[in-house]
């Protein structure tokens, strides 16, 4: 559509920018033409969201305008009718804003519900809303939209404060012709990416949990996706358009925070960090003051509300209606087996790991969470009834741990795969320690953890002082051709203070064509006496190709002459 506007407009600069009821009057001079468009009808033609109805209405639009423009009509109305096709048949991204009736697809949590006992079946699926402080911010935002400036917002918020929830009741103020896009397939960050650039006017880029979308360790693909907002919100023939996103407060502070240049050069969320610059909202954690007062005053239209009035510690209104409370009490009184298969989840999430959890590494790593005496007394079906036990859902919530359903079309797993409900991956990350995880547990990790995780589960592994899982961990992430950890290996091993290894693993990395490795390796061995091996195994780079190896070489051996004191 963008190269229909886009032709059509510099057609009518080359005829002069004439009035737009001029050209309707040369269209009704030309018995010819076939279209008859209005002085409105070309105007949608060069500015309008839409391509017009009729092609030829379009047709006769470019004749007008090739003829005062001295340009081959013929050519050019070949050209217009061709993108005129191709306009209407293409398929915009997203869907009309007020088709979605139902929050929960754009994942708003769930909240308490007639099956808790004591509320009418009739009520909507949604408590009713009491708007806030961050409400009125997120308003202006919305409206600034509507206006036709494309912006970006991000809600920031613990789990359950009702981040989603003040989204979805931001854009129903944005009119009928709006649409929204909730990227999520085969990846988040993959879908955002490969969409991003087919994003029209008047649409809504839906990006709850953010983090997924923009921090991607390991990997370039966030910084890719945060360049790719940043140019689609400055692109005017784009606008506008209206990022909405969410996140955790300490995945904001990861994204946003300046890198410590005194630890090294590298700045791996750049492109995040001035893409999120002046987009934060603050969601508070509880309602206080006249928050809570409006609440109290709304509470009876609404006896969910009223009751998490009478109930909710603290003024934590959002998770009650969530059902944390509720989850941590099913964590907290778990059976033995349950417990294990839940605190194994919560351990996976901590160190690393994505939020699909495979079936065989939870019933791995479960096991050894379990003592002698509590292993004997299971059932042989012990793992079946935990995971039974962890589903079944609470207050109108998801249990501590539900499968993981693929939708139509998605791509579906060779086994099943589970999801940490949200609250409890929280306090397990406030509560827990991964420094007194079993042994068993990491050694699960390294049989049955997704290969694309392992080397974010060794570098955590490796930051609490773990070093034997870490090296497994990156051991297996090698196997799997991810080679991005080695270094990483390395660099832990010196920090720990065990030089020989860490130069190994360095050299690992530099010769599977990690090129900064090199010059760690070299200048471990240079400091630790070993010169002459730091020589030999340079010739030995320089002989195979490596462009970092000369420079390194000449360096060395001006430092080992006296020209030089250290290298640099």
């Amino acid at each position: 559509m963008r190269e229909f506007k886009t032709a059509l407009f510099e057609a009518y600069r080359a005829a002069g920018s004439p009035a737009l009821e001029e050209l309707a009057a040369d269209v009704a001079r030309d018995g010819e033409l076939e279209g008859a468009p209005t002085p409105e009808a070309i105007r949608q033609c060069l500015d309008g969201s839409q391509v017009p109805a009729q092609q030829s209405d379009a047709a006769a639009v470019a004749v007008v305008l090739a003829r005062r423009a001295a340009w081959d009509a013929d050519d050019f109305v070949l050209l217009i009718s061709s993108l005129w096709i191709k306009a209407r048949l293409a398929a915009p991204l997203g869907q009309p804003l007020k088709s979605f009736t139902d929050p929960f697809v754009l994942e708003v949590h769930r909240a308490i519900d007639s099956s808790t006992g004591g509320f009418p079946e009739c009520l909507p699926p949604l408590p009713a809303y009491v708007e806030r402080a961050h409400d009125e911010e997120l308003r202006q935002k919305v409206a600034q939209a509507a206006r036709g400036a494309s912006c970006m917002t991000v809600l920031i918020g613990d789990s359950s404060t009702g981040k989603t929830r003040a989204c979805w009741e931001a854009v129903q103020e944005l009119p009928e012709n709006w649409r929204l896009w909730h990227p999520i397939v085969p990846g988040r960050p993959e879908a955002a990416l490969t969409g991003l650039s087919g994003i029209g006017p008047r649409t809504v880029v839906w990006l709850n949990d953010t983090h997924h979308y923009l921090n991607t360790p390991g990997t370039v693909l966030g910084e890719r996706v945060a360049a790719a907002l940043r140019a689609l919100l400055r692109e005017p023939s784009c606008a506008p358009v209206l990022v909405l996103g969410t996140i955790w407060p300490e995945h904001w502070v990861e994204l946003t925070q300046e890198p410590d240049l005194r630890r090294g050069p590298e700045d791996v969320h750049a492109q995040a960090r001035y893409l999120l610059a002046g987009t934060g909202i603050t969601v508070p954690s509880a309602f206080t003051g006249e928050d809570y007062k409006r609440l109290r005053d709304r509470a009876p239209r609404d006896p969910r509300l009223r009751h998490a009035v009478q109930h909710a510690q603290d003024g934590r209104i959002t998770q009650y209606l969530a059902g944390a409370p509720a989850l941590l009490e099913r964590y907290r009184t778990a059976p033995a087996n349950a417990r294990a298969v839940i605190e194994a989840a919560m351990d996976a999430r901590a160190a690393g790991h994505n939020i699909a959890l495979p079936h065989a590494l939870l019933e791995a790593a479960a096991e050894s969470y379990l003592t002698d005496t509590e292993w004997d007394g299971l059932r042989e079906d012990w793992f079946e009834q935990a995971l039974a036990y962890c589903a079944a859902p609470l207050r109108g919530t998801r249990g501590p741990l539900t499968r993981m359903r693929p939708r139509r079309g998605a791509p579906k797993h060779t086994q099943p795969h589970y999801r940490l409900a949200d609250f409890l991956e929280e306090h397990g990350r406030s509560t827990r320690r991964l420094s007194t995880a079993p042994t068993g547990f990491w050694e699960a990790l390294v049989d049955h953890a997704h290969r694309s995780d392992l080397t974010d589960l060794a570098q955590s592994a490796g930051e609490r002082g773990l070093i034997s899982p870490a090296l497994h961990l990156f051991t297996a992430a090698f196997d799997a051709g991810q080679h991005n950890g080695l270094r990483a290996a390395g660099t832990i091993l010196h920090s720990a203070g065990r030089v020989e290894e860490a130069i190994s693993w360095y050299q690992r990395a530099n010769e599977t064509g990690d090129t900064g490795s090199l010059g760690l390796a070299v200048t471990l061995l240079y400091d630790s006496g070993h010169t002459d091996r730091a020589l030999t195994w340079l010739r030995q780079r320089a002989d195979a190709g490596d462009p970092a190896a000369p420079g390194w070489l000449d360096q060395l051996l001006r430092a080992t002459e006296g020209t030089g004191d250290v290298l640099t």
